[in-house]
């Protein structure tokens, strides 16, 4: 939780604002239909633990009032390996509040406080604002691989951050 939002686990009822949020991603929008989300988001409601090894959404919703404000994945790595990837979709008419960095600092703080050794995140190399934040958080840029993925008829290239434990200043 921060001041102004509540970070939990996804729920079945938030399926359709997760769809149209992340329908709304201008670099990587989802095209799986809306029974696809719904499905998707049932799927995860039913993990024996919400970091369990693979990707667990987290709703992102203002405190006020509880609207839906965007979410943040986390691909939970095995105990042993004790890292995680992250990343977050906001909902483009509150985007530029501050909102996904008030939420991802708060996420980082409860994966390293919980024995997380090192986050990472991957975004499209056109994706400014999203590097932008992650440096911000503290993230370095580790990689640059080229023409990594096909979408919407095009290889794109994709940018690689990662931040340590050590690292990482909460606040």
């Amino acid at each position: 939780m921060t001041p102004r939002l509540l970070v939990r686990p996804m729920a079945v009822a938030d399926a359709d604002a997760y769809h149209r949020v992340r329908g709304m991603m201008p670099f990587d929008p989802q095209e799986r239909s809306l029974d696809e989300s719904r499905a998707l988001v049932a799927g995860m409601v039913t993990r024996q633990e919400a970091d369990a090894e693979g990707w667990q959404q987290f709703a992102i919703l203002r405190r006020e009032d509880g609207a839906y404000v965007g979410d943040i994945g986390v691909n939970f790595d095995t105990p042993r390996a004790q890292q995680a990837e992250m990343g977050f979709a906001v909902d483009e008419a509150l985007r530029g509040q501050g909102l996904a960095a008030e939420a991802a600092g708060a996420v980082l703080a409860q994966l390293f406080a919980s024995g997380r050794h090192r986050v990472t995140a991957l975004t499209d190399i056109r994706n400014i604002p999203t590097q932008r934040l992650l440096e911000r958080l503290g993230f370095r840029r580790e990689a640059h691989f080229k023409s990594s993925w096909w979408h919407q008829g095009a290889w794109h290239d994709e940018v690689a951050y990662g931040l340590l434990a050590s690292e990482f200043k909460a606040g």
